[in-house]
């Protein structure tokens, strides 16, 4: 008896004629949703950034489909509709002065979980899974390619030294935890781990060197310790020593190629002194003993979404007209909807972990888990809660066990190396 059946899941593989079939368009909205994440433009003229548009294309595809898309209520969803509420709640409460933006923070969360449910769902298809993670590979792709090549790149002097290079306008963390997550991807379809999706073979370590090049030129430390959280849980891959000993040498050499990398970068370098030797954390040293503070003084429904982050600026930056991010996922659930807010996000978080880490002995293995641990560790050091990447990451783990379900052995796509 397997690991799942024993949790009273499903077998780990269902006959082909019996596996849930979503609608090609729908799948192919999927796709090109994951396509767009890498690729927002912040200061677009277009109403909607790309992602987001892409992301209502989605929805909308849903309609041709609907018996697949909303067929069941995943347990999460439902904690974080709780939180949605708790949301208008706090909104309401607090008087918030920004309606507009509160009411555009409130659409984008709420299309986030909508995105949640439905993508939970398509992985009862069991070519979903390995559709969404090489789309994600072949978008962060084309993305590092850009940067490190120019194209769209844009940089920023910091008083460490150098510049840190981005694309597109794109905030140099948010890229970095975008690059660290297609290079995580990559990793986890290299070998025969994982049956029934696509693999990719020895192409794997040139995407993630690319990838990791470009995650250093971004200067992001958060992004950098994402990438090798991801890599770590790695080690949890194998039934056998023989097979762990080998995925943990591996392990250990990515890993070891990350850090030389960001030491022969004077700017990651310079970055990681200051904040040994000084305590520099860009701000974070501030803005976090400022948010427990605010966490203290309302614990029940926070100061509403939106105005928590001009009573940040204020207590930080004395700036009665700013902004500051908490930076922390759970310090801006805390500080927008106080416990009430955060206690069912968390717990919807907890049920994600959890269905990542009980299929990890499943076809799909630990990829999920190292998926939505890489972009978690990157909440620890910036919010995040309304970014795409964060929720097709809890969302692939929330459906790592019907994705287990689904797959069933293929034949490999490219040549694989073990």
């Amino acid at each position: 008896m397997t690991a799942l059946s024993r949790a009273g899941w499903p077998p780990a593989a269902v006959p082909a004629e019996d596996a849930v079939r979503a609608n090609p368009v729908v799948r192919a909205a999927l796709y090109l949703f994951v396509l767009s994440i890498p690729f927002e433009l912040p200061h677009s003229a277009i109403p909607l950034e790309i992602p987001t548009l892409t992301g209502f294309l989605f929805l909308g595809a849903t309609l041709l489909n609907p018996s697949t898309c909303y067929q069941r209520l995943p347990g999460a969803l439902l904690w974080f509709v709780g939180y949605l509420w708790v949301f208008g709640v706090a909104a309401y409460v607090n008087g918030v002065d920004d309606e507009s933006g509160v009411l555009r923070l409130f659409i984008a969360m709420v299309q986030l979980v909508l995105l949640f449910w439905v993508i939970v769902n398509l992985l009862a298809d069991r070519r979903v899974l390995g559709g969404v993670l090489l789309s994600l590979v072949a978008a962060c792709t084309v993305r590092a390619g850009m940067q490190l090549l120019g194209v769209g790149a844009t940089a920023r002097e910091v008083w460490t030294g150098g510049a840190r290079v981005t694309a597109l306008g794109q905030n140099a963390n948010l890229s970095a935890i975008i690059l660290a997550a297609g290079l995580v991807a990559a990793l986890g379809l290299r070998g025969r781990s994982h049956r029934g999706l696509p693999r990719i073979g020895l192409l794997a370590w040139p995407l993630a060197a690319l990838f990791g090049a470009a995650i250093i030129q971004t200067g992001s430390r958060g992004g950098l310790l994402c990438a090798g959280a991801g890599v770590v849980v790695f080690l949890l891959r194998g039934r056998t020593l023989g097979q762990r000993l080998r995925h943990g040498v591996l392990a250990v050499l990515t890993l070891g190629a990350l850090a030389w990398g960001a030491y022969k970068s004077e700017l990651m370098r310079n970055r990681f002194e200051s904040a040994a030797r000084e305590g520099n954390l860009a701000g974070r040293e501030r803005i976090y003993p400022a948010a427990l503070a605010m966490v203290r003084e309302r614990p029940l429904l926070g100061w509403g979404p939106v105005d928590n982050q001009a009573e940040i600026a204020a207590r930080v930056d004395r700036l009665q007209d700013g902004r500051r991010d908490a930076h922390n996922l759970v310090l801006e659930v805390l500080t927008t909807t106080g416990l009430m807010g955060t206690v069912p996000f968390l717990i919807a978080l907890g049920l994600c972990l959890g269905n990542g880490w009980r299929s990890r002995a499943s076809p799909a293995g630990v990829l999920p888990l190292a998926l939505l641990a890489t972009v978690l560790v990157g909440t620890v050091m910036g919010t995040w809660i309304a970014s795409k990447i964060l929720w097709l990451a809890l969302a692939v783990a929330a459906g790592a066990p019907t994705a287990a379900s689904a797959v069933v052995p293929e034949r490999s796509v490219l040549p694989c190396a073990d």
